[in-house]
Protein backbone atom coordinates (compact mmCIF):
# COMPACT_ATOMS: atom_id res chain seq x y z
CA UNK A 1 0.00 0.00 0.00
CA UNK A 2 1.31 3.45 -0.63
CA UNK A 3 1.52 6.15 2.48
CA UNK A 4 1.83 9.02 0.59
CA UNK A 5 -0.56 10.61 3.12
CA UNK A 6 1.63 10.89 6.25
CA UNK A 7 1.83 14.13 8.09
CA UNK A 8 2.38 17.49 6.43
CA UNK A 9 4.61 20.24 6.85
CA UNK A 10 2.42 23.51 7.47
CA UNK A 11 2.13 25.15 4.47
CA UNK A 12 0.25 28.26 3.78
CA UNK A 13 -2.24 27.75 0.84
CA UNK A 14 -2.29 29.93 -2.34
CA UNK A 15 -5.71 31.31 -3.69
CA UNK A 16 -6.72 31.75 -7.60
CA UNK A 17 -10.29 32.92 -9.21
CA UNK A 18 -12.41 31.27 -11.06
CA UNK A 19 -16.58 31.90 -10.83
CA UNK A 20 -19.10 29.43 -9.35
CA UNK A 21 -22.27 29.52 -8.13
CA UNK A 22 -23.49 28.53 -4.63
CA UNK A 23 -26.48 26.55 -3.65
CA UNK A 24 -27.38 23.40 -2.12
CA UNK A 25 -29.68 20.60 -2.90
CA UNK A 26 -30.06 17.12 -1.41
CA UNK A 27 -31.61 14.43 -4.51
CA UNK A 28 -32.69 11.53 -2.13
CA UNK A 29 -35.54 10.95 0.01
CA UNK A 30 -33.95 11.09 3.06
CA UNK A 31 -36.56 11.99 5.03
CA UNK A 32 -34.42 9.85 8.65
CA UNK A 33 -33.14 12.28 10.95
CA UNK A 34 -31.45 8.96 12.82
CA UNK A 35 -28.24 9.62 14.04
CA UNK A 36 -25.18 6.99 14.31
CA UNK A 37 -21.65 7.46 15.93
CA UNK A 38 -18.77 5.08 15.22
CA UNK A 39 -15.25 5.25 15.75
CA UNK A 40 -12.37 3.73 14.55
CA UNK A 41 -11.60 2.06 17.56
CA UNK A 42 -15.42 0.08 17.68
CA UNK A 43 -19.06 0.41 17.25
CA UNK A 44 -22.19 1.83 18.50
CA UNK A 45 -25.33 1.84 16.22
CA UNK A 46 -28.78 3.44 16.50
CA UNK A 47 -31.59 2.66 14.41
CA UNK A 48 -30.94 4.43 11.27
CA UNK A 49 -33.14 5.22 7.87
CA UNK A 50 -32.53 3.98 4.58
CA UNK A 51 -32.06 6.11 2.10
CA UNK A 52 -32.39 5.57 -2.13
CA UNK A 53 -28.88 6.83 -2.69
CA UNK A 54 -26.78 5.41 -0.45
CA UNK A 55 -26.55 1.44 -2.33
CA UNK A 56 -26.24 0.10 -4.93
CA UNK A 57 -27.63 -3.44 -4.26
CA UNK A 58 -31.17 -5.00 -4.83
CA UNK A 59 -33.01 -4.86 -1.63
CA UNK A 60 -36.67 -4.07 -1.89
CA UNK A 61 -38.61 -5.12 0.93
CA UNK A 62 -40.95 -6.83 -1.18
CA UNK A 63 -40.26 -10.10 -3.44
CA UNK A 64 -40.48 -9.59 -7.68
CA UNK A 65 -43.59 -11.44 -8.45
CA UNK A 66 -44.50 -10.01 -11.73
CA UNK A 67 -43.51 -10.93 -15.03
CA UNK A 68 -40.31 -10.02 -15.55
CA UNK A 69 -37.49 -10.88 -12.61
CA UNK A 70 -34.40 -8.72 -14.20
CA UNK A 71 -33.40 -4.97 -14.76
CA UNK A 72 -30.09 -3.37 -16.31
CA UNK A 73 -29.99 -0.18 -17.19
CA UNK A 74 -28.54 2.05 -20.73
CA UNK A 75 -27.20 5.11 -21.27
CA UNK A 76 -29.63 8.31 -21.84
CA UNK A 77 -28.79 9.11 -25.32
CA UNK A 78 -27.40 11.50 -27.03
CA UNK A 79 -29.70 14.39 -28.94
CA UNK A 80 -26.67 16.53 -30.94
CA UNK A 81 -23.33 14.81 -32.30
CA UNK A 82 -21.89 17.67 -31.36
CA UNK A 83 -21.78 17.22 -27.47
CA UNK A 84 -20.61 13.71 -27.61
CA UNK A 85 -22.02 11.59 -24.46
CA UNK A 86 -22.68 13.94 -21.38
CA UNK A 87 -23.19 12.18 -18.35
CA UNK A 88 -25.07 14.10 -15.46
CA UNK A 89 -23.56 13.15 -12.21
CA UNK A 90 -23.88 13.83 -8.48
CA UNK A 91 -22.21 12.83 -5.64
CA UNK A 92 -20.35 13.77 -1.93
CA UNK A 93 -17.52 15.85 -1.09
CA UNK A 94 -15.15 15.65 1.80
CA UNK A 95 -13.96 18.92 3.18
CA UNK A 96 -11.93 20.37 5.91
CA UNK A 97 -13.12 22.93 8.86
CA UNK A 98 -9.91 22.65 10.56
CA UNK A 99 -6.59 23.98 9.20
CA UNK A 100 -4.58 21.45 10.53
CA UNK A 101 -1.71 18.77 9.31
CA UNK A 102 -4.20 15.73 10.87
CA UNK A 103 -6.89 17.03 8.34
CA UNK A 104 -5.17 17.31 5.52
CA UNK A 105 -3.28 14.03 5.91
CA UNK A 106 -7.09 12.33 5.94
CA UNK A 107 -8.28 14.31 2.54
CA UNK A 108 -5.39 13.30 0.90
CA UNK A 109 -6.11 9.56 1.68
CA UNK A 110 -9.75 10.15 0.84
CA UNK A 111 -8.17 11.38 -2.69
CA UNK A 112 -6.48 7.87 -2.86
CA UNK A 113 -7.11 4.74 -4.83
CA UNK A 114 -6.48 3.01 -1.60
CA UNK A 115 -9.05 4.84 0.21
CA UNK A 116 -11.53 3.49 -2.68
CA UNK A 117 -10.12 -0.18 -2.64
CA UNK A 118 -10.71 -0.12 1.14
CA UNK A 119 -13.93 0.75 1.19
CA UNK A 120 -14.89 -1.49 -1.73
CA UNK A 121 -13.25 -4.61 0.72
CA UNK A 122 -15.45 -3.28 3.60
CA UNK A 123 -18.13 -4.90 1.45
CA UNK A 124 -20.74 -2.34 2.86
CA UNK A 125 -21.93 -2.50 -0.62
CA UNK A 126 -23.35 1.11 -3.01
CA UNK A 127 -20.16 2.83 -3.12
CA UNK A 128 -18.97 4.10 -5.86
CA UNK A 129 -16.21 6.63 -6.76
CA UNK A 130 -15.16 8.95 -10.35
CA UNK A 131 -11.16 7.65 -8.83
CA UNK A 132 -10.04 6.73 -12.12
CA UNK A 133 -6.99 5.09 -10.52
CA UNK A 134 -9.24 2.19 -9.04
CA UNK A 135 -9.60 -0.86 -11.26
CA UNK A 136 -13.09 -1.27 -12.47
CA UNK A 137 -12.08 -5.28 -11.45
CA UNK A 138 -12.15 -3.88 -7.95
CA UNK A 139 -15.79 -3.56 -7.78
CA UNK A 140 -17.74 -6.62 -6.91
CA UNK A 141 -21.02 -6.94 -8.81
CA UNK A 142 -21.32 -6.74 -12.18
CA UNK A 143 -23.58 -3.65 -11.99
CA UNK A 144 -20.91 -1.67 -9.98
CA UNK A 145 -18.30 -2.31 -13.07
CA UNK A 146 -20.47 -1.31 -15.55
CA UNK A 147 -21.55 2.03 -13.75
CA UNK A 148 -18.44 2.97 -12.78
CA UNK A 149 -16.61 1.95 -16.30
CA UNK A 150 -20.07 4.50 -17.71
CA UNK A 151 -18.62 6.48 -15.27
CA UNK A 152 -15.35 7.20 -15.60
CA UNK A 153 -15.04 7.01 -19.29
CA UNK A 154 -17.74 9.52 -20.02
CA UNK A 155 -16.49 12.09 -23.06
CA UNK A 156 -18.38 15.24 -21.18
CA UNK A 157 -19.38 14.69 -17.14
CA UNK A 158 -21.15 17.25 -15.26
CA UNK A 159 -22.47 17.78 -11.93
CA UNK A 160 -25.87 17.92 -11.21
CA UNK A 161 -26.85 21.86 -11.85
CA UNK A 162 -29.22 22.02 -8.89
CA UNK A 163 -26.84 20.95 -6.38
CA UNK A 164 -24.47 24.19 -7.53
CA UNK A 165 -27.13 26.49 -7.60
CA UNK A 166 -28.44 28.39 -4.85
CA UNK A 167 -30.29 26.80 -2.22
CA UNK A 168 -33.48 28.97 -2.55
CA UNK A 169 -33.49 27.50 -6.51
CA UNK A 170 -31.46 24.54 -6.96
CA UNK A 171 -33.77 22.76 -3.79
CA UNK A 172 -36.21 25.22 -3.61
CA UNK A 173 -37.78 27.29 -6.57
CA UNK A 174 -36.49 24.72 -9.17
CA UNK A 175 -38.05 21.69 -7.45
CA UNK A 176 -41.45 23.51 -7.09
CA UNK A 177 -41.32 24.86 -10.86
CA UNK A 178 -41.37 21.16 -12.18
CA UNK A 179 -44.09 20.42 -10.05
CA UNK A 180 -46.15 23.53 -11.69
CA UNK A 181 -45.05 22.56 -14.86
CA UNK A 182 -46.00 18.59 -14.37
CA UNK A 183 -49.47 19.60 -12.67
CA UNK A 184 -50.22 22.46 -15.50
CA UNK A 185 -51.07 25.44 -12.98
CA UNK A 186 -48.04 26.82 -15.22
CA UNK A 187 -46.48 26.61 -18.84
CA UNK A 188 -42.79 26.28 -18.87
CA UNK A 189 -41.88 29.46 -19.53
CA UNK A 190 -44.11 31.17 -16.61
CA UNK A 191 -42.46 28.41 -14.04
CA UNK A 192 -38.79 29.81 -15.51
CA UNK A 193 -39.56 33.14 -15.08
CA UNK A 194 -40.75 32.42 -11.19
CA UNK A 195 -37.74 30.57 -10.81
CA UNK A 196 -35.88 33.21 -11.99
CA UNK A 197 -37.36 36.09 -9.77
CA UNK A 198 -35.88 33.69 -6.71
CA UNK A 199 -32.40 33.89 -7.36
CA UNK A 200 -30.69 35.60 -5.20
CA UNK A 201 -27.92 38.24 -4.89
CA UNK A 202 -24.47 37.45 -5.55
CA UNK A 203 -22.20 35.62 -2.24
CA UNK A 204 -18.92 37.73 -1.96
CA UNK A 205 -16.45 35.20 -3.40
CA UNK A 206 -14.50 32.99 -1.95
CA UNK A 207 -11.09 34.75 -2.71
CA UNK A 208 -11.98 37.36 -0.13
CA UNK A 209 -11.63 34.89 2.53
CA UNK A 210 -8.35 35.56 4.72
CA UNK A 211 -6.00 32.61 4.00
CA UNK A 212 -5.49 29.87 6.12
CA UNK A 213 -2.23 28.61 7.24
CA UNK A 214 -2.22 24.26 7.78
CA UNK A 215 -0.77 23.81 11.53
CA UNK A 216 0.44 20.40 13.40
CA UNK A 217 -2.73 18.53 14.70
CA UNK A 218 -2.92 17.23 18.18
CA UNK A 219 -3.34 13.24 16.58
CA UNK A 220 -6.91 12.57 15.94
CA UNK A 221 -9.53 14.32 13.89
CA UNK A 222 -13.46 13.92 14.11
CA UNK A 223 -15.46 13.42 10.73
CA UNK A 224 -19.31 14.47 10.04
CA UNK A 225 -21.46 13.15 7.62
CA UNK A 226 -24.89 11.91 6.00
CA UNK A 227 -23.94 7.95 6.16
CA UNK A 228 -25.44 5.97 9.12
CA UNK A 229 -25.58 1.91 9.44
CA UNK A 230 -23.84 -0.15 7.18
CA UNK A 231 -22.95 2.64 5.15
CA UNK A 232 -20.97 4.02 7.94
CA UNK A 233 -19.69 0.62 9.17
CA UNK A 234 -18.04 0.49 5.55
CA UNK A 235 -16.70 3.77 5.97
CA UNK A 236 -15.07 3.51 9.38
CA UNK A 237 -13.49 0.02 8.42
CA UNK A 238 -11.97 1.93 5.63
CA UNK A 239 -10.49 4.42 8.04
CA UNK A 240 -8.79 2.03 9.45
CA UNK A 241 -5.44 1.55 7.48
CA UNK A 242 -5.22 5.27 7.44
CA UNK A 243 -4.73 5.32 11.49
CA UNK A 244 -2.51 2.44 11.23
CA UNK A 245 -0.21 3.97 8.73
CA UNK A 246 -0.33 7.66 10.79
CA UNK A 247 -1.41 6.53 14.04
CA UNK A 248 -4.02 9.63 13.56
CA UNK A 249 -7.38 8.09 15.31
CA UNK A 250 -10.74 8.84 13.78
CA UNK A 251 -14.05 9.57 15.25
CA UNK A 252 -16.86 9.30 12.32
CA UNK A 253 -20.53 10.59 13.38
CA UNK A 254 -23.43 9.89 10.55
CA UNK A 255 -27.07 11.61 10.28
CA UNK A 256 -28.98 11.39 7.49
CA UNK A 257 -29.60 15.12 8.32
CA UNK A 258 -26.20 16.25 8.39
CA UNK A 259 -26.34 18.93 5.75
CA UNK A 260 -28.90 20.50 8.02
CA UNK A 261 -27.32 20.08 10.88
CA UNK A 262 -23.73 21.21 10.46
CA UNK A 263 -24.93 24.86 10.22
CA UNK A 264 -26.08 24.56 13.43
CA UNK A 265 -22.70 22.86 14.39
CA UNK A 266 -20.98 26.06 12.78
CA UNK A 267 -22.58 28.33 14.86
CA UNK A 268 -21.89 26.45 18.10
CA UNK A 269 -18.21 26.08 17.36
CA UNK A 270 -18.33 22.69 17.44
CA UNK A 271 -17.71 21.98 13.81
CA UNK A 272 -15.94 18.56 12.59
CA UNK A 273 -12.62 18.64 11.43
CA UNK A 274 -13.98 17.05 8.24
CA UNK A 275 -17.43 16.90 6.97
CA UNK A 276 -18.80 14.88 3.89
CA UNK A 277 -21.05 16.79 2.38
CA UNK A 278 -23.77 15.40 0.23
CA UNK A 279 -24.40 18.57 -1.51
CA UNK A 280 -22.02 21.04 -3.10
CA UNK A 281 -24.17 23.54 -2.65
CA UNK A 282 -23.78 23.40 1.11
CA UNK A 283 -19.91 23.02 0.50
CA UNK A 284 -20.37 26.60 -1.71
CA UNK A 285 -21.77 28.71 1.02
CA UNK A 286 -19.23 27.42 3.32
CA UNK A 287 -16.61 28.04 1.64
CA UNK A 288 -18.01 31.79 0.34
CA UNK A 289 -18.75 32.54 4.73
CA UNK A 290 -14.82 31.73 5.48
CA UNK A 291 -15.65 28.70 7.21
CA UNK A 292 -14.14 26.06 5.31
CA UNK A 293 -10.13 25.13 4.92
CA UNK A 294 -8.59 25.38 1.51
CA UNK A 295 -6.77 21.67 0.73
CA UNK A 296 -3.29 21.64 1.09
CA UNK A 297 -1.24 21.56 -2.11
CA UNK A 298 -0.45 17.58 -1.34
CA UNK A 299 -4.43 16.82 -1.25
CA UNK A 300 -4.74 18.86 -4.54
CA UNK A 301 -2.25 17.04 -6.48
CA UNK A 302 -4.10 13.41 -5.37
CA UNK A 303 -7.47 14.75 -6.40
CA UNK A 304 -5.89 15.80 -9.99
CA UNK A 305 -3.97 12.58 -10.29
CA UNK A 306 -6.96 10.40 -9.30
CA UNK A 307 -9.87 12.42 -10.31
CA UNK A 308 -9.45 13.15 -14.02
CA UNK A 309 -12.09 14.91 -15.64
CA UNK A 310 -13.40 15.16 -12.02
CA UNK A 311 -11.30 17.28 -10.58
CA UNK A 312 -12.86 20.76 -10.51
CA UNK A 313 -16.25 19.68 -8.74
CA UNK A 314 -14.92 20.64 -5.59
CA UNK A 315 -13.94 24.09 -6.47
CA UNK A 316 -15.13 27.69 -5.40
CA UNK A 317 -14.11 30.62 -7.06
CA UNK A 318 -11.07 29.02 -8.31
CA UNK A 319 -10.12 27.29 -4.50
CA UNK A 320 -9.97 23.43 -4.09
CA UNK A 321 -12.26 22.77 -0.96
CA UNK A 322 -13.41 19.23 -1.52
CA UNK A 323 -12.48 16.16 -2.30
CA UNK A 324 -15.09 13.67 -4.38
CA UNK A 325 -15.95 10.80 -2.65
CA UNK A 326 -19.30 8.87 -3.36
CA UNK A 327 -19.93 9.59 -6.82
CA UNK A 328 -23.47 8.49 -8.63
CA UNK A 329 -24.53 8.19 -12.22
CA UNK A 330 -27.39 9.83 -13.28
CA UNK A 331 -28.04 9.54 -17.08
CA UNK A 332 -29.48 6.52 -17.04
CA UNK A 333 -32.37 4.70 -18.19
CA UNK A 334 -33.72 1.13 -16.61
CA UNK A 335 -35.36 -1.19 -18.36
CA UNK A 336 -35.84 -5.40 -18.38
CA UNK A 337 -33.62 -7.06 -20.85
CA UNK A 338 -36.25 -9.77 -21.07
CA UNK A 339 -39.14 -7.24 -21.84
CA UNK A 340 -37.02 -6.02 -24.45
CA UNK A 341 -36.51 -9.02 -26.34
CA UNK A 342 -40.03 -10.37 -25.93
CA UNK A 343 -40.91 -6.80 -27.44
CA UNK A 344 -38.47 -6.75 -30.73
CA UNK A 345 -36.95 -3.73 -28.45
CA UNK A 346 -33.00 -2.54 -29.11
CA UNK A 347 -31.15 -0.19 -27.25
CA UNK A 348 -31.00 3.44 -28.69
CA UNK A 349 -27.78 4.85 -29.71
CA UNK A 350 -29.54 8.62 -30.08
CA UNK A 351 -32.38 10.38 -29.37
CA UNK A 352 -34.36 10.12 -32.31
CA UNK A 353 -33.68 5.92 -32.28
CA UNK A 354 -35.08 6.47 -28.91
CA UNK A 355 -38.13 8.28 -29.95
CA UNK A 356 -38.82 5.82 -33.08
CA UNK A 357 -38.36 2.81 -30.05
CA UNK A 358 -41.35 4.55 -28.04
CA UNK A 359 -43.45 4.88 -30.84
CA UNK A 360 -42.86 1.23 -31.67
CA UNK A 361 -43.58 0.28 -28.26
CA UNK A 362 -46.96 3.00 -28.33
CA UNK A 363 -48.31 0.90 -31.77
CA UNK A 364 -47.53 -2.86 -29.97
CA UNK A 365 -49.49 -1.29 -27.52
CA UNK A 366 -46.70 -0.97 -24.61
CA UNK A 367 -46.47 2.33 -22.63
CA UNK A 368 -42.92 3.53 -23.21
CA UNK A 369 -42.02 5.27 -19.88
CA UNK A 370 -42.67 5.29 -16.08
CA UNK A 371 -42.45 8.74 -14.77
CA UNK A 372 -42.53 9.70 -10.95
CA UNK A 373 -41.52 13.25 -9.77
CA UNK A 374 -42.88 12.43 -5.62
CA UNK A 375 -40.29 12.75 -2.74
CA UNK A 376 -42.24 14.21 0.32
CA UNK A 377 -40.71 17.32 0.79
CA UNK A 378 -38.17 17.22 -2.41
CA UNK A 379 -41.12 16.58 -4.66
CA UNK A 380 -39.94 17.73 -7.87
CA UNK A 381 -36.41 16.73 -8.11
CA UNK A 382 -36.64 13.77 -10.55
CA UNK A 383 -37.73 16.20 -13.15
CA UNK A 384 -34.20 18.77 -12.65
CA UNK A 385 -32.43 15.53 -13.59
CA UNK A 386 -34.05 15.53 -17.18
CA UNK A 387 -33.61 19.43 -17.53
CA UNK A 388 -30.16 19.01 -16.67
CA UNK A 389 -29.74 15.96 -18.86
CA UNK A 390 -31.08 17.71 -21.76
CA UNK A 391 -29.65 20.61 -21.58
CA UNK A 392 -26.37 18.85 -21.78
CA UNK A 393 -27.54 17.32 -24.64
CA UNK A 394 -29.55 19.97 -26.39
CA UNK A 395 -27.25 22.76 -25.85
CA UNK A 396 -23.68 21.36 -24.41
CA UNK A 397 -21.50 21.76 -21.80
CA UNK A 398 -20.94 25.73 -22.43
CA UNK A 399 -24.33 26.71 -22.26
CA UNK A 400 -24.90 24.25 -19.39
CA UNK A 401 -21.87 26.24 -17.12
CA UNK A 402 -23.21 29.52 -18.18
CA UNK A 403 -26.52 28.21 -16.80
CA UNK A 404 -25.43 26.63 -13.66
CA UNK A 405 -23.73 30.64 -12.78
CA UNK A 406 -26.14 32.42 -13.79
CA UNK A 407 -24.76 33.91 -16.81
CA UNK A 408 -27.66 33.10 -18.31
CA UNK A 409 -31.02 33.99 -16.83
CA UNK A 410 -33.19 30.69 -16.08
CA UNK A 411 -35.85 32.15 -18.22
CA UNK A 412 -33.60 32.12 -21.52
CA UNK A 413 -34.89 30.88 -24.51
CA UNK A 414 -32.16 28.38 -24.48
CA UNK A 415 -33.76 27.23 -21.11
CA UNK A 416 -37.03 27.50 -21.76
CA UNK A 417 -36.63 25.22 -25.01
CA UNK A 418 -34.84 22.39 -23.12
CA UNK A 419 -37.98 22.58 -20.49
CA UNK A 420 -40.74 22.43 -23.13
CA UNK A 421 -38.59 19.77 -24.77
CA UNK A 422 -38.70 17.16 -22.06
CA UNK A 423 -42.57 18.34 -21.46
CA UNK A 424 -43.31 17.41 -24.78
CA UNK A 425 -42.21 14.03 -23.94
CA UNK A 426 -43.71 13.80 -20.65
CA UNK A 427 -47.37 15.47 -22.03
CA UNK A 428 -47.60 12.68 -24.49
CA UNK A 429 -50.00 10.61 -23.09
CA UNK A 430 -49.49 7.55 -24.95
CA UNK A 431 -45.64 8.03 -23.75
CA UNK A 432 -46.12 8.09 -19.79
CA UNK A 433 -47.75 4.98 -17.64
CA UNK A 434 -50.65 6.92 -16.21
CA UNK A 435 -50.52 9.69 -18.43
CA UNK A 436 -49.23 13.26 -16.89
CA UNK A 437 -51.67 13.76 -13.86
CA UNK A 438 -49.97 10.62 -12.23
CA UNK A 439 -46.39 12.02 -12.14
CA UNK A 440 -46.50 14.24 -9.39
CA UNK A 441 -48.12 11.95 -7.06
CA UNK A 442 -46.23 8.91 -7.77
CA UNK A 443 -43.22 8.79 -5.71
CA UNK A 444 -39.42 8.57 -7.37
CA UNK A 445 -39.08 5.40 -5.36
CA UNK A 446 -41.73 3.87 -6.79
CA UNK A 447 -42.32 5.10 -10.02
CA UNK A 448 -39.73 2.52 -11.80
CA UNK A 449 -41.16 -0.83 -10.40
CA UNK A 450 -44.34 -1.14 -13.37
CA UNK A 451 -41.57 -2.09 -15.66
CA UNK A 452 -41.94 -5.72 -13.69
CA UNK A 453 -45.22 -5.85 -14.50
CA UNK A 454 -44.69 -5.37 -17.92
CA UNK A 455 -46.65 -1.83 -17.35
CA UNK A 456 -44.01 0.74 -18.88
CA UNK A 457 -41.03 -0.42 -20.46
CA UNK A 458 -38.52 2.35 -19.36
CA UNK A 459 -37.26 4.92 -16.60
CA UNK A 460 -34.87 7.49 -16.11
CA UNK A 461 -33.15 7.20 -12.90
CA UNK A 462 -30.09 7.30 -11.38
CA UNK A 463 -27.99 4.37 -10.25
CA UNK A 464 -29.35 5.14 -6.55
CA UNK A 465 -32.62 3.29 -8.00
CA UNK A 466 -30.94 0.29 -7.94
CA UNK A 467 -31.57 -0.30 -4.14
CA UNK A 468 -35.47 0.06 -5.34
CA UNK A 469 -35.38 -3.07 -6.86
CA UNK A 470 -37.42 -5.96 -5.13
CA UNK A 471 -35.56 -9.02 -3.43
CA UNK A 472 -35.32 -11.69 -6.39
CA UNK A 473 -35.10 -9.27 -9.26
CA UNK A 474 -31.62 -9.96 -11.03
CA UNK A 475 -30.82 -6.46 -11.39
CA UNK A 476 -27.76 -5.54 -13.56
CA UNK A 477 -25.56 -8.05 -15.74
CA UNK A 478 -25.41 -11.87 -14.81
CA UNK A 479 -22.67 -12.81 -12.55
Amino acid sequence: MRKRWLKLAAVPVALSIIAVSCGSDDDSDSSSGDTTEETTEGTEDTEGGDDAGDTGEAGGNALASGPYNDVDFFYLPPVSEDFGKPMLTAGTFATAFTADEDAMAALEYLASPEYVENRLAAGAGGFLSANSNVSIDSYPTPLERSLVELLTTSEVARFDAGDLMPGVVGSGSFWSGIVDITTESKTVAEAFAEIESTWPEEASPATECEPKEIVPGDGSITIFGPEVESELEGFITSMEPFTEATGIEVSITGDRSAAEQIGVQVEGGSAPDIMIFPQPGRLIDFARSCDLVPLADNVTAAISENFVGFDELGNVDGITYGVPNKSDVKSLVWYSPTAFEAGGYTIPETHDELVALMDSMVANEDTPLCIGIGSDAATGWPGTDWTEDYMLRLKGPDVYDQWVNHEIPFDDPDVIEVGEFWFDIWSNPDYVFGGLPFVASTLFSDAGLPILEGECLMYRMANFFASQWPEGTQVGPAE
